[in-house]
């Protein structure tokens, strides 16, 4: 279910597209601007051409301040602003001390969005922070020829006498020419696995509910593994982030107080879970309408096939709502209009009019191809075929 919450996550314009002065290097004697910055351990810092000089200081407390929001990234994304580019989103993760990351987002935006100067030297201090000496040393050669004159160029030429003293400064490096390669896409690893499940968030009982179990977080972390790279790093780049609530109304408590599109009357208080701004919420147990009481906790496949759901409107939004485009549409229609009558009462929820319809099929579908097996699966299956077979296109599974 997609529900119109105000997003957790609002769009900005990062202050790091006006461009990059100094650079501070942990681990390094380097000697730029006339003085030697001699840091402790490895680790990169921009600052904007505008913005007051970084210090060594400064350098301690973005780590200190890395560290904390790694030990709670959905809690900081929540509250986080959206970057609205490839670059912004390098510029983030850079920012934050995920250099695989940056460095991805750096390649991106260079070879989708023409990005510049600054997209190169991003990339090349990622690579020098992850400790890739001979890829950063490649890097700061390209800038430096692709960008001469530059305060980027000038600053890549640094680095690389830094790497490679043998260079001369007015000439070319001794680097052999190499096309650039894309850096490993560290969303469709194992590690962006780890760091996609780090993006669960629980939240705690406000009503005197029982607390988020044991067993309903090994239910959704089953769900993790079930999902293809591919899907995987979809949701990753599209920075996706997972909460688990007793139930709806703990983590949304006007909900109670308002119906739910879909639900024919239901509010939160009986939603199973939902997807809203970049979230997708699951509730471990749902409230009577009648008398709020709390429902037993709902079982393993229930909870995965709910999370599966969500996770595939997630995917839609990521593919900026393929589901409501007119080859979706025209896959859907000619589905929908071989389901049996007998069949359509079965499975009402995915043939509701306008793009409703198309949303919650594509959704369900989405999470059928994750391994989402519950309820009408069948059904699905059999009378979406079209549809189900654009997914996988769209997919590319």
């Amino acid at each position: 279910m997609i529900n119109q919450r105000t997003s957790l996550i609002q769009a900005a314009s990062p202050a790091s597209d006006l461009g990059l002065g100094l650079v501070l290097v942990r681990g390094l004697g380097l000697v730029l601007a006339g003085s030697t910055l001699s840091l402790s351990s490895l680790s990169v810092i921009f600052t904007p051409v505008s913005a007051a000089p970084a210090s060594a200081g400064s350098a301690s407390s973005a780590k200190s301040s890395t560290s904390a929001n790694t030990a709670g990234t959905a809690n900081a994304a929540a509250t986080a602003k959206a970057p609205t580019s490839i670059y912004a989103q390098g510029v983030q993760a850079y920012q934050a001390g995920r250099y695989n990351e940056a460095a991805v987002y750096m390649y991106d935006s260079i070879t989708k969005e023409k990005a510049g100067a600054n997209a190169w030297l991003y990339m090349a201090h990622s690579y020098y922070a992850l400790g890739q000496r001979k890829r950063a040393e490649e890097t700061y050669q390209k800038l430096k020829d692709n960008f001469p004159g530059t305060p980027q160029a000038s600053l890549a030429e640094q680095f690389v006498l830094r790497l490679n003293p043998n260079a001369k400064k007015s000439g070319l490096v001794a680097v052999p020419e190499t096309k650039t390669e894309a850096p490993v896409d560290i969303a469709a690893t194992k590690e962006g696995m780890k760091l996609l499940r780090k993006r669960v968030t629980i939240v705690r009982p406000v009503y005197g509910h029982d607390p988020v179990n044991e067993r309903t977080i090994k239910a959704v972390d089953a769900c993790f593994d079930k999902i293809p790279p591919i899907v995987q790093a979809i949701l990753f780049k599209g920075n996706i982030q997972f909460v688990i609530t007793p139930t709806m109304i703990d983590k949304y408590p006007a909900g109670a107080y308002q119906e739910v599109a879909g639900y024919e009357g239901g509010t939160d208080k009986s939603c199973p879970g939902l997807f809203t701004g970049n979230t997708v919420v699951l509730s471990q147990a749902t409230v009577n309408e009648a008398t709020n009481e709390v429902r037993r906790p709902r079982d393993a496949d229930d909870l995965q096939g709910t999370f599966l759901h969500e996770t595939g409107h997630a995917v839609d939004s990521c593919l900026d709502w393929y589901s409501c485009t007119k080859e979706f549409r025209h896959n859907y229609y000619l589905d929908i209009a071989r389901v049996p009558d007998d069949v359509a009462p079965r499975i009402k929820y995915y043939l509701q009019k306008s793009d409703r319809g198309q949303s919650e099929a594509c959704a369900e579908l989405t999470s059928i191809l994750l391994g989402n097996q519950r309820g009408n699966y069948q059904d699905m299956v059999t009378y979406f075929p079209l549809t189900m077979k654009y997914i996988k296109g769209k997919l590319g599974l």
